[in-house]
């Protein structure tokens, strides 16, 4: 398993999300390398459940993490990784940032 070595500067972008990002609704993107998520809008939820949206998203590598396949991730929660595609379910929102 070989791991980057960044510049401290590179590192500080990286943690910022200084790469950029997309809003993502109910798509796919897969046109960068993205290394958070995080759900902004989710399927309403019903008494005493929190709202989540549905996360697909396939890992850059996978000795680092795994790829995720229709994980119901909390409204409001971020997630991090490394992933060459990312895929909000249908009625979600999220913004995904790229690393």
């Amino acid at each position: 398993m070989a791991l980057n070595n960044y510049t401290v500067q590179e590192s500080n972008n990286l943690k910022l999300g200084q790469g950029g990002w997309d809003i993502v609704t109910g798509a796919t993107v897969n046109s960068d390398t993205y290394i958070a998520i995080t759900v902004l809008k989710g399927a309403e939820a019903s008494a005493g459940e929190y709202a989540s949206g549905t996360v697909s998203a396939t890992s850059v590598d996978t000795n680092l993490g795994d790829s995720l396949s229709s994980l119901e991730v909390p409204v409001g929660t971020t997630i991090y990784g490394r992933w060459s595609a990312v895929t909000i379910g249908a009625s979600d929102i999220a913004i995904v940032y790229r690393g």
